[in-house]
């Protein structure tokens, strides 16, 4: 199993290990619910409702008595009663600020919901009016310029506002406003091109990572995973030599032995992704079953491993946990049969769990923090073909209340031989994009602080070796020729190098 290596330009080409592409059409039709979830339970919290619909009672019923109190100090006279009018009036004004500005922002979104209206009915009148052209693909190109032009207008103008009129000092609406942006790109491929122009021009290799949203417990994919599966292939045919497909193997389908004995093969997907959070246990019978399939081909396993991450509705963070602890994987590695499966342990076990190290160790029958589990595994020299990778968790390399930098600890996890041999560079894109750094910044701070051994170790000779590639293989000189792809062009005067 070879994936194509595409051409350093001068330079060994970076692979990233860890990214996503999929849009909003693979999530499921009521994924809000997610987002309105409580972390802990796992679902939209009912029983606080109620105290909300309380505190806006109360919130409207003290205005209607400082108002009514207002009326009765500006009759009486004296100087105490023109005090406590003054007061009254001020407090008054400034419990009114957040209905104002309330009142300013839905009247602003209406404006632009009509500017957006009238924009995308006089592009369709131009779009019927050149339907008469007698050259079929001219038209059809002006066509698509068209729609990504109103793309970019729609979504401008509705998450730039969201951006604008954030009250707070940090920058989530913006980061927020830039998930969206990418979840809402009409295709996988649009969402590619965003990661591609962050990193050196066609020397990079990206291993994407569906996501199987079909037992989210949120209703039904717009577009059903394996119709995301054979995207993802087209993508990567026409991106050849840059993308490594995975393939999202959800033991809760009934044939998922069966279809991912017909996807391991060459030519279509390259290795397995599974995310434990999403309900399921990594050593479900038909994973057991998977995994089998995996080591007959010399086909990598990457998981998801840290608290964090998308979840199936209704799954507590408890049983999240349990999910996805990297124990599990020790049980499954030490089954008969099972030592020398090829498998990545995600995030490192997350920044979260980096933190809770960090600010001490664990006591008692306190939980060791994930990260010290698995480095543990890793440099015990047991399980000889453990990987994990770093991604999303030193996103934040610099957390509030401590001293210590998370890359400078990944630094300090390094210089261990073994670990140092089995680190992969991954980024999460793009859902990193809700983070304060980009992806850019985020490689180019990695590069500079681990030095250009490291580096080179954790982005180049170990996801080679993860990937079944011989590291002592040559790596071309000149790029292959890519096959033509149906989205747009990408102009290469906008393009720069890392």
């Amino acid at each position: 199993m070879n994936p194509p290596t595409p051409t350093p330009v001068g330079d060994w080409p970076i692979y990233n290990c860890h990214i996503h592409t999929f849009t909003r059409k693979h999530t499921p039709k009521n994924f809000i619910k997610w987002v309105l979830a409580d972390a802990d339970q796992g679902r939209i919290n009912w029983a606080r409702i109620p105290i909300y619909l309380l505190f806006v009672f109360l919130y409207f019923g003290l205005l209607v008595v400082l108002a009514s109190f207002t009326v009765s100090l500006s009759t009486a006279s004296g100087t105490l009663s023109l005090l406590g009018y003054s007061f009254v009036l001020l407090f008054q004004a400034v419990l009114v600020i957040p209905i104002v500005l309330l009142v300013v922002v839905l009247a602003a979104l209406g404006v632009i919901l009509l500017l957006q209206w009238i924009i995308d009915l006089l592009l369709k009148m131009r779009s019927v009016s050149q339907s008469a052209e007698t050259d079929n693909q001219l038209t059809e190109l002006k066509n698509k310029v068209v729609q990504g032009r109103r793309r970019v207008i729609r979504s401008d103008l509705l998450m730039d506002l969201l951006v604008r009129i954030n009250p707070a000092s940090n920058d989530i609406f913006e980061r927020t406003a830039r998930f969206l942006k990418i979840a809402e790109q009409p295709s996988q491929g649009d969402v590619f091109r965003q990661v591609e122009m962050q990193y050196p021009e066609k020397t990079t290799v990206f291993v994407v990572l569906p996501m199987d949203m079909t037992f989210m417990n949120m209703g039904e994919l717009e577009t059903p995973i394996e119709r995301q599966h054979e995207e993802l292939l087209t993508l990567a045919n026409a991106f050849q030599g840059q993308i490594v497909p995975f393939y999202a193997a959800d033991p809760r389908h009934e044939d998922i032995v069966e279809r991912v004995k017909k996807n391991l093969v060459p030519g279509r997907f390259r290795g397995i992704k599974i995310y434990p959070n999403l309900g399921y246990r990594p050593d479900d019978p038909n994973l057991m079953d998977v995994y089998k399939l995996c080591l007959k081909g010399s086909y990598p396993v990457l998981t998801h491993c840290s608290p964090g991450g998308i979840w199936r509705y209704g799954v507590s963070k408890q049983e999240r946990r349990a999910n996805s602890d990297p124990e599990n994987y020790r049980r499954i590695l030490e089954t008969k049969g099972y030592r020398d499966l090829k498998l990545c342990l995600a995030h490192f076990g997350g920044a979260e769990e980096w933190v809770k190290h960090l600010k001490g160790r664990a006591r008692g029958d306190e939980e060791e923090a994930w990260v010290r589990t698995i480095y543990d595994m890793i440099a015990s020299g047991k399980y000889p073909n453990l990987y994990t990778d770093i991604s999303y968790t030193v996103f934040t390399p610099k957390v509030e209340g401590l001293y210590v930098d998370l890359v400078d600890y990944l630094r300090v996890l390094l210089t261990n031989d073994r670990v140092r041999r089995r680190v992969l560079f991954g980024s999460d894109y793009y859902m990193v994009e809700r983070e304060s750094l980009s992806e850019k910044e985020v490689s180019l701070l990695l590069r500079s602080r681990l030095g250009e051994d490291l580096y080179k170790q954790i982005a180049y000779t170990n996801p080679r070796e993860f990937l079944g590639i011989e590291t002592d293989a040559p790596v071309a000189k000149t790029m292959r020729k890519r096959k033509s792809t149906p989205s747009r062009p990408r102009p290469n005067a906008t393009r720069k190098r890392l």
